[in-house]
């Protein structure tokens, strides 16, 4: 089992398997592990806050409203999926939505439970801005995102698809839990996020794709 997940590999010397600790992998477990632990922690701290203030724990008077964009596609489910996860670097607008702008080349979603979503640069720098926490290809998508790394906590873009026919598709796309990175810092991010240069352009960049490309395959990744 720990051979399959990656963290361990076997090399057979005589008679005998010898496994050794496959560094790459416990890295990849060390990152999700740490990424998981962040965001309970901030959300323990908002709780343990409110708590303190004299409010309920369960109380969302802290809570900022999600970034969230719907629209109906001419295509079918599978394909405004496929467009949106291995089709991305088709249409992601990396000259104004990445961290390296115009030396940014390509932008890679893995398409699974864990998989990474980053941007490579012309060196073939990777610089991962997030990482896959529910895939279920074709109805939902839930990305925990934290393009910064010295970020408090990830935030969470969860992407749902539902056919609404054969030939038509509605997606809704929600980006939430900004204040995990606190009030202030939270309100800031969701300002930028929800203004017409953040999630406008790049929900309209997909649209565009699907607009353009709507019986082809998505361009390979």
């Amino acid at each position: 089992m720990l051979k399959d997940a990656g963290l361990v590999r076997a090399r057979r010397v005589g008679t005998r398997h010898v496994y050794e600790v496959e560094q790459a992998g416990l890295d990849d477990l060390r990152t999700y592990l740490e990424a998981f632990w962040d965001t309970a922690l901030a959300d323990f701290k908002a709780a343990a806050e409110r708590q303190l203030r004299g409010g309920d724990v369960s109380s969302t008077e802290t809570a900022i409203d999600p970034v969230v964009k719907t629209a109906t596609l001419d295509c079918p489910i599978g394909h405004a999926f496929d467009v949106y996860t291995a089709g991305i670097a088709s249409w992601w607008p990396l000259e104004s939505h990445s961290i390296g702008e115009r030396g940014a080349v390509s932008v890679v979603m893995e398409g699974r439970v864990d998989g990474r979503m980053y941007e490579t640069d012309a060196a073939g720098t990777e610089h991962v801005w997030g990482r896959v926490s529910v895939w279920e290809p074709p109805h939902r998508l839930v990305i925990a995102w934290r393009v910064n790394p010295e970020a408090p906590a990830a935030t969470e873009i969860d992407i749902r698809f539902t056919a609404l026919s054969d030939r038509v598709t509605r997606i809704d796309l929600e980006h939430r839990g900004w204040e995990r990175l606190g009030v202030e810092r939270g309100a800031a991010a969701r300002a930028e996020y929800g203004s017409d240069h953040g999630w406008t352009v790049v929900f309209g960049c997909y649209l565009a794709a699907i607009a353009g490309k709507r019986d082809g395959p998505p361009s390979p990744g």
